[in-house]
């Protein structure tokens, strides 16, 4: 396996073998992309350009605008395509986690269904077990442990949650038994087979997905046991599901530059070197690899299998003790490579040809192939050297050139310095004595302007107040005085007076919630200690509250929670009132589009509730304003504007603060952070 690991770090050598077809191939493909008006095709386009850019600095270019535009004419199959791309992108930076989420959640709807269903828990899955396998050994113990508890309680909805779950369960508890001393992967092997009953039912890419995970610790754990037919049986199961993906019409037609040695890679250098697989044997795997080579170098294949083909066959003859051979295969990996310039790699292929000349007994060629990798690597080290040597030499020049220029400035300061002290005296003594002279004007001056801001600001609140009671209080109290009247004058029927008494007792609810929004403000405002705590489930208390808002045509109610349960010590009714504030908030402003709720608990003791909606949004200036009593961004807008200025005073009262993510453009977010 270390040698495995050793031929995939040298992919980076490969580039050369089909350069020049595949650049005209990708310059004629952005020529028809770009006079294309039909957008399936342009999508066709995209997808063979992502394809034949994959692992090159071109290729998130392409994905990103594959994703979008596929997206937008409802292709599942060019979306599925360009997620792998985009999560390896993400799972590679864990600062970017939520935005591997948020890209999932926007294409899982599409795939449903479609060839590429179960993809978006695949690479969910991939993200937690990179986390797992990067992590030092404390921290993936914890990890594991921590994904292990939270399942329990999460039985898998999908066949591809449950082989995810399958998956890591297996991982886990490999990584978990490190705990214990035993660094063993059998552990994870009932797992790993179970999973393995669920791949026949899989759509054809989550399907191959999958299995291609589970290859790698299949094989390892194979090896390690030394189940020889378990290893074959699992091998040719494998190669058969990538040769019936690859022959499946959709995937033949809509990507013939798919890149494929990669797929198969892994499981062909296994079987070709495994001490568990006969000679005989594994001249039939090695046969097979090499036909499938040949038969991808076609003009509109862009393969690297050479390469590959190359540094398997190197691998292959040397496990087998076949030197000669080896050796030539490592004369053409030599050949090909040098043109790339000098590198670790090619000096480590010139040792490897020094060390099949001494395995065959021809010490004198070996001497003259260790003087080769000498020079190679005398080559590499001046290299560097020279490099360094030109490094230092520049940073020397800059470092005179600023030492001189600093010499320059400190004889000028040094003269600057007698004159300004000089000045600096006189200075002084004037500031001194206009100093105590303006300290008390400034006082009375500070006071004054203290007290004018207040009375405008009380004149202002007052007006804001007058201007909204009177408008707020009287539509509810004309309704009710209308419909009572109707009411009182009779001949109404029996379902008109039902009617009527039912808008009475809603604009009378209304008034009351007006005043009841006043009276809590004018409490809290009063109130100099910090509000009671008691101990509540703060999910149960968001639960109650979704499930208490009114049915919205086109909105979706959504919660997040970290844990199933965070029990808190807060004051249940004012943290009730914050969370039904800021859902009657959002909901007021979100004419379509998804309400969401959010709830965590950080290390540093405090509790973090987010809402987010996909309404209006506010802009970044209004961000502090609409905090302020009785403002709102929207004159003709329902309500006193108390709402947002009552959640500003429960969260400073409960030790924390609340404040309007500007960083969040599809809507508005606002983000409470409290002290428990």
């Amino acid at each position: 396996m270390n040698k495995l690991l050793w031929v995939l770090l040298c992919v980076g050598c490969t580039a050369s073998a089909s350069a020049f077809p595949k650049d005209r191939l990708i310059d004629s493909l952005e020529g028809a992309y770009a006079v294309e008006d039909d957008a399936r095709k342009r999508v066709d386009i995209l997808l063979n350009l992502k394809d034949l850019t994959d692992s090159s600095g071109d290729e998130m270019f392409y994905t990103r605008r594959l994703f979008s535009e596929a997206r937008a004419v409802g292709d599942p199959f060019a979306a599925g395509a360009s997620l792998g791309s985009l999560a390896s992108y993400y799972i590679a930076r864990p600062e970017a986690a939520d935005s591997l989420e948020i890209v999932l959640r926007e294409v899982e709807p599409l795939l449903e269904g479609s060839s590429m269903e179960g993809l978006p828990a695949y690479y969910r899955m991939v993200d937690v077990a990179r986390r797992i396998q990067v992590a030092g050994t404390e921290e993936a113990v914890r990890l594991s442990q921590n994904y292990v508890d939270s399942i329990r309680s999460c039985p898998p909805r999908t066949i591809y949650e449950e082989a995810s779950q399958l998956f890591l369960k297996g991982i886990a508890a490999y990584k978990l038994g490190s705990a214990e001393g035993k660094m063993h992967m059998e552990r994870g092997l009932p797992y790993w087979v179970d999973e393995m009953a669920l791949l026949p039912k899989m759509k054809p890419t989550a399907r191959r997905n999958f299995h291609a995970n589970l290859i790698t610790c299949l094989i390892s754990v194979y090896g390690s046991k030394g189940d020889r037919d378990a290893l074959v049986r699992t091998a040719d199961d494998y190669l058969a599901m990538l040769d019936s993906y690859y022959l499946d019409p959709e995937v033949a037609r809509r990507r013939p530059y798919i890149p494929k040695e990669m797929s198969y890679l892994t499981c062909y250098y296994a079987m070709c070197t495994s001490p568990l697989i006969e000679r005989r044997q594994a001249q039939v795997y090695y046969d097979r690899y090499r036909r499938f080579v040949e038969d991808s170098q076609s003009e509109d294949n862009m393969l690297l299998d050479k390469y590959w083909f190359y540094l398997i066959s190197v691998s292959y003859y040397e496990h087998w003790g076949d030197y000669d051979k080896a050796m030539s295969y490592n004369d053409s990996l030599i050949l090909i490579s040098r043109p790339n310039g000098l590198s670790a790699q090619l000096a480590d292929m010139y040792v490897r040809r020094a060390q099949f000349y001494e395995r065959m007994g021809h010490y004198k060629e070996a001497c003259r192939a260790y003087s080769d990798v000498i020079g190679v690597r005398d080559s590499l080290s001046s290299q560097q050297y020279a490099r360094r040597v030109g490094e230092l030499e520049v940073r020397y020049g800059l470092d005179k050139a600023e030492r001189d220029r600093a010499l320059l400035l400190a004889q000028k300061r040094r003269n600057m310095l007698w004159f300004i002290v000089v000045i600096l005296v006189f200075a002084i003594i004037a500031v001194v004595y206009l100093w105590r002279n303006l300290s008390h004007i400034k006082r009375l001056q500070n006071k004054l302007r203290i007290e004018s801001h207040r009375a405008l600001e009380s004149d202002r609140l007052k007006r804001d107040f007058m201007g909204s009671m009177s408008h707020e209080i009287r539509t509810p109290l004309n309704a009710i005085n209308g419909f009572a009247e109707l009411i009182a004058e009779g001949g109404l029927s029996k379902e008109e007076s039902s009617e009527f008494a039912q808008i009475i007792r809603d604009n009378t609810q209304l008034f009351t919630a007006l005043i009841n929004d006043m009276l809590e403000v004018s409490q809290l405002d009063n109130t100099l200690e910090e509000l009671p705590r008691t101990p509540m489930d703060i999910c149960q208390i968001i639960r109650t509250e979704v499930e208490r808002l009114p049915q919205k045509e086109g909105v979706e109610y959504r919660t997040d929670f970290a844990e199933p349960e965070i029990v808190v010590p807060l004051h249940r009714g004012y943290v009730t009132e914050l969370i039904r504030e800021l859902l009657k908030n959002a909901v007021k402003f979100t004419p379509a589009g998804s309400v969401t709720i959010a709830c965590s608990r950080v290390e540093n003791g405090m509790l973090t509730i987010s809402v987010t909606d996909t309404g209006c949004g506010i802009g970044e200036a209004d961000a502090e304003k609409v905090f302020e009593r009785f403002y709102k961004a929207d004159p003709f807008a329902q309500g006193l504007g108390l709402g947002l200025s009552l959640c500003r005073l429960i969260a400073e009262k409960s030790g924390g603060k609340i404040r309007l993510d500007t960083s969040y453009t599809r809507g508005a977010r606002f983000v409470v952070v409290l002290a428990v």
